[in-house]
């Protein structure tokens, strides 16, 4: 079995964003390096990030800390928007 690998330029990645103390938690959802949307709350990224990634069909990952760790979330999970 052969591990998955996100693919940078074309994929689906959610960062928690650090920084601005005055603007609160942040989440990004990117398409490949695009920043696509930020939004406040991680369930909110999370529903936007699969919505993207059905349309696009490409696979979604979470970013992790400073690093950049990635690792891929599994679609069916994500839960919270009336068509899924």
């Amino acid at each position: 079995m052969s591990i998955l690998e996100p693919d940078l330029d074309r994929d689906v990645i959610v960062r928690h964003l650090q920084g601005d103390p005055g603007r609160g938690e942040q989440w990004a959802v990117f398409l490949g390096l695009d920043k696509r949307v930020e939004l406040p709350n991680q369930q909110d990224a999370f529903v936007f990030a699969r919505l993207l990634a059905d349309l696009q069909q490409r696979r979604m990952w979470l970013g992790h800390g400073d690093d950049g760790a990635l690792s891929q979330l599994d679609r069916g999970q994500v839960r919270g928007c009336s068509c899924c």
